[in-house]
């Protein structure tokens, strides 16, 4: 028991400082942009380099653990916000998007990062963060499909949906962030967020109709209905 609890307690400790450091490599990378190093990071956590590695097998290692940390956010943003059974389609896309916006807003360089994938030491971390981030609207596919599995509707059809609307996001957040950490947004953020929802409702409504089935965008996501045979 002694040694399980001893066990147990430097699980806890790693973990805290873990999380310490990922919050020191936040305020690093949006203080030096995405280019920051790794003796940055352990510069704005007071501590050595030598010591990051203690707790990251490498620079990868780190980085992978910032893109979940800002996975985590936007889920714990985005989740609570919502209610399919009650909210309208545009209303559920508009909230999500919002809050992506905000995290990007508030995380430009961090988001940056990820999405445009500055070294080959950060690609690997940068692949696997942008899969995860994925993953969030493959669950948002997947709550559609719940509210309406009577239908039956083809898997694959709401997947490559969940892709096409992860892939318009990170273009668009991109292009809105511009190419360098000083650049300033290409337009306001109520606008961004307002022609993102547009482009993701694109995606949704077509995919509905290519499914067969009749939506009001402005009706909750159950509110929809078999119009003709889908196409194959």
């Amino acid at each position: 028991m002694k040694v399980d609890a001893r066990s147990e307690r430097w699980r806890e400790h790693r973990k805290k400082v873990r999380g310490e450091i990922v919050e020191a490599a936040f305020r690093a990378i949006e203080r030096s942009g995405p280019d920051v190093s790794v003796r940055e990071i352990a510069e704005e956590a007071g501590t050595a380099k030598p010591k990051i590695y203690r707790h990251f097998h490498d620079k990868s290692d780190l980085f992978e653990a910032i893109g979940e940390r800002l996975r985590d956010m936007l889920w714990g943003a985005i989740f609570p916000n919502i209610d399919l059974t009650r909210d309208s389609a545009r209303e559920v896309i508009r909230r999500s998007v919002q809050e992506y916006a905000n995290l990007v807003d508030k995380h430009p360089n961090v988001v940056r990062v990820f999405i445009q994938g500055r070294f080959v030491a950060q690609s690997g971390a940068a692949v696997r963060t942008l899969n995860e981030g994925r993953e969030i609207t493959l669950t948002m596919a997947e709550m559609f499909n719940n509210e309406l599995r009577e239908m039956e509707l083809s898997r694959d059809a709401l997947e490559l949906a969940a892709f096409a609307a992860f892939g318009s996001a990170a273009s668009a957040t991109e292009w809105w962030l511009g190419p360098e950490p000083d650049s300033p947004r290409r337009m306001p953020a109520d606008q961004f967020v307002a022609h993102l929802t547009t482009i993701m409702m694109g995606v949704i409504v077509g995919t509905a109709e290519t499914l067969g089935i009749s939506m009001d965008p402005d009706q909750p996501i159950h509110h929809v209905v078999p119009s003709k045979p889908a196409v194959s």
